[in-house]
């Protein structure tokens, strides 16, 4: 008998262990259970328009009726204020059920488990979650107060069509406050509770009705409530009719704010308190956008205030991509000849336009043409690859970067190799908006922010957005100032005759960019107040014909881009070079140029012309190189440049 008493005695303290241990492993590195609340927080425009109501409207627990609380109790846990988290009676008579009838269909749940459920497990029916919900549920006891755990629950259990809380549900389902409700519509949202699915009143409303009977009928058994009271109840519930009040909600634009609210000490479990987040956005440009995009999810748009950095759209910006990255194709292209305008280049300086081979890199011009020079003014018009990644190399690629990414502050995922020049670069449409009112206003880089400001549920003004500067672009050959005059005096041309000309608005300068990679398309374009950038995600899609239209749209159904733009034309007042490093000549593919230039793809003329302007020290290592292939090419772009003379 003492050897069977020690034996059990051992046992009950090796399981007594086990499950200490257990627990603390479940339990060891939970976030704070208010961490993990979805947030209650209004959002509006800038004049006080709802825009945004919360899947969570948040209710304190000394506002929710007696007998609200009373209702639910007796439904779901009538022994929640004895008990340590767990019902070992429910459990047992759960487990009982379960194993006759061979199946996970009774829960035992108490409300403290289903907290647990909705704060850290999924809804998987397992004994391995009913396991980590039941030491969990002990945790939440150990951490919060009864009444802590009954506000959470109120507040977060699911009440059916992305809804979350009592609160938010009767707002939803019958446009009042939670107590403002009647007892039957109180039942009804309680019955909504164990299959939030099929019972919430929108899918069926009768059998919405046969479950909130049976909490009534429970209520009654219970003697919470007297026969005169369930017959009248009953009643009411036979003829109760719902209008529900559509919230409307934008998961991407919802997240975004609530990051913001972050960077500024706001957290998620601060902002459950009734907060209202009013934003910069523009009300009738968000509305034309929401217009124009619709539910297609393939589209993105962010407009910016280019002098103050404040967000006036914004519109899918992370829906496949979680956080928004994407390829920027061309679209990178204006960075890099801001910087080559800072440093003295001009509009007519000229670039090489034939083909390449970098160590089996052989990029191509849209059109698959090449003219042997272009303008640096045609090359960006135009978007044209060859000249650029000429020109970027020119530049230098570690210099391009540093500018890019430390003077501009785009943050961006950057290859270190020439495809960044055709923007196999990696970033935000936020950024790169942020980088291009950068070029448009001056050189002074500003933060982005959607928040205009903050009330608590007082009304005090707790938080103000104001503009923040991130960096100021510093002179080089150029004050920053005038480069910007000079290239958007480019980008008007990407517009009126250019790869963005399907964005031209008659009787408005617009200037703009397009940009194009292999999963997706981008138009960014506007006035010297307002950038709106467009980004189309798939395939075989181009930023000219497929997001400079959807731009258009958007403006034309917002009536307020003014279309004023203050650029400088260099003329033909500067001379004339060429812009490229002797070691660049080494990446043409020679063979296949004097091939093009034989079959007339590219004129002589145009070779004599890219002769005459090298700088001289490249000027016999490009005529060897074609003397390599064919010599009498060679004599003939030597003879022709000494017609007219050289280089200005």
């Amino acid at each position: 008998m003492k050897k069977f008493l020690l034996i059990v005695s051992l046992s009950l303290v090796l399981t007594t262990g086990l499950l200490f241990l257990a627990y603390l492993r479940v339990t060891n590195n939970l976030e704070k259970p208010e961490r993990k609340m979805i947030p209650s927080t209004r959002i509006f425009y800038e004049d006080g328009t709802p825009l945004l109501t919360s899947r969570n409207i948040w209710v304190n627990l000394e506002d929710v009726p007696e007998k609200f609380i009373d209702l639910l109790l007796v439904s779901e846990d009538e022994n929640f204020f004895k008990h340590p988290g767990i019902d070992i009676s429910g459990i047992l008579r759960a487990v009982f059920i379960n194993l006759r009838t061979f199946s996970f269909s009774q829960g035992g749940s108490t409300i403290t488990q289903q907290l647990a459920r909705t704060l850290y497990l999924s809804y998987e029916k397992s004994m391995v979650r009913k396991f980590k919900e039941i030491l969990i549920a002990l945790w939440l006891e150990k951490v919060l107060t009864k009444q802590e755990i009954l506000e959470m629950y109120v507040n977060s259990v699911y009440m059916g069509n992305g809804l979350y809380g009592f609160q938010t549900a009767a707002r939803y389902y019958f446009g009042k406050n939670l107590w403002e409700l009647s007892v039957p519509e109180m039942a009804m949202l309680i019955a909504t509770i164990r299959s939030p699915g099929r019972y919430n009143p929108l899918a069926n409303l009768e059998l919405s009705k046969r479950k909130a009977e049976s909490v009534l009928k429970r209520a009654f058994s219970e003697k919470r409530i007297d026969k005169e009271e369930y017959g009248r109840y009953t009643k009411e519930l036979s003829e109760l009719k719902i209008k529900p009040v559509k919230f409307s909600f934008d998961e991407e634009l919802f997240w975004r704010v609530i990051r913001e609210a972050e960077e500024i000490g706001l957290s998620l479990g601060e902002l459950r308190n009734g907060y209202k987040i009013y934003l910069t956005l523009d009300k009738h440009l968000q509305e034309a956008v929401n217009a124009v995009v619709k539910n297609d999810e393939t589209l993105a748009v962010v407009a910016i205030n280019v002098n103050t950095g404040e967000i006036l759209a914004y519109k899918g910006i992370g829906v496949q991509y979680g956080t928004g990255w994407r390829q920027t194709g061309s679209a990178i292209k204006p960075l890099y000849y801001y910087y080559a305008i800072l440093k003295g280049a001009n509009p007519r300086d000229l670039l090489p336009n034939v083909p390449i081979d970098v160590r089996g890199w052989r990029p191509k011009n849209f059109d698959e043409r090449f003219t042997g020079i272009a303008t640096l003014r045609e090359s960006l018009a135009y978007s044209l690859n060859i000249p650029s990644v000429f020109l970027y190399d020119y530049l230098s690629h570690s210099e391009v970067k540093t500018f890019i990414t430390e003077t501009l502050k785009v943050r961006a995922r950057y290859p270190d190799d020439l495809t960044a020049s055709l923007g196999t670069v990696e970033t935000a449409p936020e950024e790169l908006l942020k980088a291009y009112a950068a070029l448009v206003n001056g050189g002074t880089v500003l933060k982005p922010y959607l928040i205009s400001r903050i009330e608590d549920k007082n009304g005090n003004v707790v938080y103000k957005g104001i503009p923040k500067i991130e960096s100021v672009v510093p002179a080089y050959v150029r004050t920053p100032q005038e480069a910007s005059l000079i290239l958007k005096g480019i980008l008007l041309n990407v517009v009126n005759f250019g790869t963005g000309v399907r964005a031209r608005i008659v009787g408005k300068n617009v200037l703009g960019k397009t940009g194009t990679s292999d999963l997706n398309a981008w138009f960014i374009g506007g006035d010297e107040n307002v950038l709106i950038g467009v980004v189309k995600d798939g395939k075989k899609l181009t930023g000219g014909a497929d997001c400079a239209p959807v731009w258009k749209e958007i403006v034309l159904r917002w009536g307020k881009l003014e279309g004023k733009v203050n650029y400088k034309d260099v003329g033909d007042r500067t001379n004339r070079r060429f812009l490229v490093k002797r070691e660049s000549l080494n990446v043409i593919d020679y063979q296949e140029l004097v091939n093009l230039v034989r079959s007339g793809g590219v004129r002589i003329e145009s070779m004599v012309d890219m002769f005459r302007y090298l700088p001289s020290d490249a000027r016999v290592e490009f005529l060897s190189k074609v003397n390599s292939v064919d010599p009498f090419l060679s004599l003939e772009i030597w003879s022709g440049s000494l017609v007219g003379g050289g280089g200005e």
